[in-house]
């Protein structure tokens, strides 16, 4: 899809494309970026977009990462923080990744933790007391339920 381009490029989902690593650069250190990011080449360190981050099937990701969608068809070691992230079919991810919704593809290579904790969902629990988090367990449970009292 093209779009109109004003100060930077357009990707094809509409955003602004301020930066792109290309293939055969290697980038070393701590990067902030308005708008959205590729990375066709090799990233070390620490990346901040406010956009889309993109890793291409020819990028390398070493490092702490955080975008508001990331999409990683290549490889990534580290922690990913976003809003969505997807792993596609060529993608090799190794670390932690927290995210309000993740989409693995079938292909996709995958080790690591994934925390999908909505702020929502958090304040909700917390406002709960203790006692009636166990309540609706029990309540759940009724086998367990019955097992308790027995003994």
């Amino acid at each position: 899809m093209l779009g109109k381009k004003e100060n930077g490029a357009v990707n094809g989902s509409g955003q602004t494309l301020n930066t792109i690593i290309g293939r055969g650069t290697l980038f070393e250190g701590t990067m902030k970026v308005e708008n959205s990011v590729r990375i066709d080449g090799v990233f070390k360190g620490e990346l901040t977009c406010s956009g889309a981050l993109t890793i291409s099937q020819s990028g390398e990701a070493y490092a702490h990462l955080e975008g508001k969608d990331i999409y990683i068809n290549g490889i990534v070691r580290g922690t990913v923080r976003a809003e969505k992230v997807r792993l596609d079919s060529q993608a090799r991810f190794i670390g932690d990744i927290y995210a309000d919704a993740l989409s693995v593809s079938e292909g996709a290579i995958f080790h690591g933790s994934c925390s999908m904790d909505s702020e929502e969902g958090d304040e909700m629990h917390k406002a709960r007391p203790a006692e009636a988090q166990v309540a609706e367990v029990e309540k759940n449970l009724p086998e367990a339920k019955a097992q308790v009292a027995k003994n």
